[in-house]
């Protein structure tokens, strides 16, 4: 990775779930912090992740409410 663009934009598109979001940000947290915290991040984000995909829907965000997306 040592090749990456430092320019580069790497931050996380914002998906407007929160579970996802949140799942999704302390699996980023733990990266960079060995190899058994990064496998026990992504079981945690796998079974927050499947629990959202399980779960019932959750009623869309209002407009004005929403959290921004991925930048263009």
């Amino acid at each position: 990775m040592d090749d990456l663009d430092p320019d580069l934009d790497l931050a996380r598109p914002v998906t407007g779930d929160r579970a996802v979001d949140d799942a999704l940000a302390a699996f980023d947290r733990a990266l960079g912090e060995g190899p058994q915290a990064e496998a026990e991040a992504a079981a945690a984000a796998h079974r927050a992740l499947q629990a959202r995909l399980t779960g019932p829907p959750t009623p869309p965000v209002p407009p004005g409410e929403a959290r921004p997306g991925p930048r263009q």
